[in-house]
């Protein structure tokens, strides 16, 4: 048998040899797996004596007899013959009488000891009872059964798909966890597992976030309105402010010497069409006149500068950029950036999201914001517009998701104030949310392969 290439040449070995040593007409081995009988391995003799075994195996699922008759010998750990009466107390053989009767011949069945568990039982019949009398004694074919049974589970064991090598792995891992583990252990080792299994399962709110920041939903920009040079200031960033409120003064003194140039020539031209008039000289008249609305016009001019030479706040808000109380003395061009002011009646949030994530935001959804100055405060939001163009920040590409606050923020909310926003994009298990990230950066590394 050990010389045999597979386990099917060393079973037609073991029971073709049988057949031949003990004069038996028919040899069966039925496999025993999970407490049952189960493949049923037939070798019938070709000649009536045993002598001259079939060449071929037939591999079948067994009757309920054989079946039944091999149980109730791997039971009972011990061979059982059908002609041979039971005594109370010690051994049964009803289903080998069962299965002599039903075969018209004598039965004998050989359990094949294994390891830790039976591996299944031979059954050997003969023609009559005199017969299976010539045969080998019952104690040396268990001997025999005994014998050839590690090698017979060595070689079935080789030939096992490695599925069944996997699940009894986990079987004896399994036996010696239950019984080495501490059950302290196997408890902390349980609840891990249905925590595990709770973050697969169960959908929770999925969140797409980033850094976040507040800012006024109107702001004005408040530029130079002509070349001159900042004569004062009168409010510094964070201040806040009313609408019309002065908050810097440039240099008019230019302005007015201007001014009192033009408003000489508006009383020159006057003189000059008021003479024009009373001469009677409608050419010099008309001159004079065009003269004088011209002069009027730079007056007006003028004018309207000194006035705008006042920073004036264009709304309730607050300052948030434009320190000029280093910048005193300094010149100015028209149209140079001087303060910023933001309304503080609106805020927004404006929120940089990953390139990977933003295509699954969509205006509408809900979200919170937490500030760095008020990290135990989280405010609700809701997305209300997406920028199309991302902005390189930090190394990344983001885009600016644009969201307002459901309720009235508190009063201590002004713009320029920063935190982490959140915002809800749908339901799904909280492992699978961990993981998201790096399974996509392993699809997009494998297809960038």
């Amino acid at each position: 048998m050990a010389a045999q290439p597979s386990l099917q040449d060393s079973l037609r070995t073991l029971l073709h040899g049988l057949l031949a040593r003990t004069g038996a007409v028919r040899a069966v081995l039925l496999w025993y797996e999970d407490g049952h009988a189960g493949q049923a391995i037939d070798a019938r003799a070709a000649s009536g004596d045993g002598r001259q075994p079939a060449s071929t195996l037939t591999v079948d699922q067994p009757d309920t007899r054989l079946k039944d008759a091999a149980e109730e010998a791997i039971d009972q750990g011990m061979a059982i013959s059908s002609d041979e009466g039971a005594q109370p107390g010690d051994w049964l053989n009803r289903a080998q009488q069962a299965l002599a009767t039903h075969e018209d011949r004598a039965v004998l069945t050989l359990p094949l000891p294994g390891a830790n568990d039976p591996m299944g039982a031979v059954l050997l019949f003969w023609p009559g009872v005199p017969s299976r009398r010539q045969a080998p004694d019952t104690s040396a074919l268990s001997h025999w059964m005994t014998s050839v049974a590690p090698l017979l589970a060595a070689q079935r064991r080789a030939e096992r798909p490695w599925h069944w090598h996997a699940r009894q792995a986990w079987r004896q891992r399994r036996q010696r966890w239950r019984h080495d583990t501490p059950r302290l252990q196997r408890r902390l080792w349980f609840a891990a597992g249905a925590g595990l299994l709770l973050l697969a399962l169960v959908p929770m709110p999925e969140r797409i976030g980033g850094s976040a920041r507040i800012e006024g939903a109107q702001q004005r920009v408040l530029a130079a309105p002509t070349d001159g040079f900042i004569k004062a200031t009168h409010v510094h960033p964070g201040d806040r402010v009313k609408a019309g409120q002065v908050l810097a003064d440039l240099a008019e003194q230019d302005l007015k010497l201007e001014r009192d140039r033009w408003a000489s020539q508006v009383a020159q031209q006057d003189n000059s069409y008021a003479a024009a008039m009373t001469r009677a000289d409608r050419a010099e008249a008309a001159l004079a006149l065009s003269r004088l609305e011209e002069a009027q016009a730079q007056l007006a001019l003028i004018d309207e500068q000194l006035k705008r030479s006042q920073l004036k706040a264009p709304f309730d808000g607050i300052v948030i950029q434009g320190d000029l109380s280093q910048s005193i003395g300094a010149p100015v061009k028209q149209g140079d950036t001087l303060m910023t002011v933001a309304s503080t009646q609106r805020f927004r949030v404006v929120i940089d999201i990953d390139e990977a994530d933003v295509a699954r935001v969509r205006d509408g959804q809900s979200g919170r914001i937490a500030l760095s100055a008020l990290p135990w405060d989280a405010l609700d939001l809701k997305v209300a517009r997406i920028t199309p163009l991302g902005v390189a920040r930090d190394g990344r590409n983001v885009f600016e998701v644009q969201a307002d606050f459901t309720q009235p923020p508190p009063a201590d909310i002004r713009p320029g104030l920063t935190g982490q926003a959140k915002v809800v994009v749908g339901w799904r298990p909280l492992l699978w949310s961990w993981t998201r990230p790096l399974v996509n950066r392993l699809r997009f590394l494998w297809w960038a392969w």
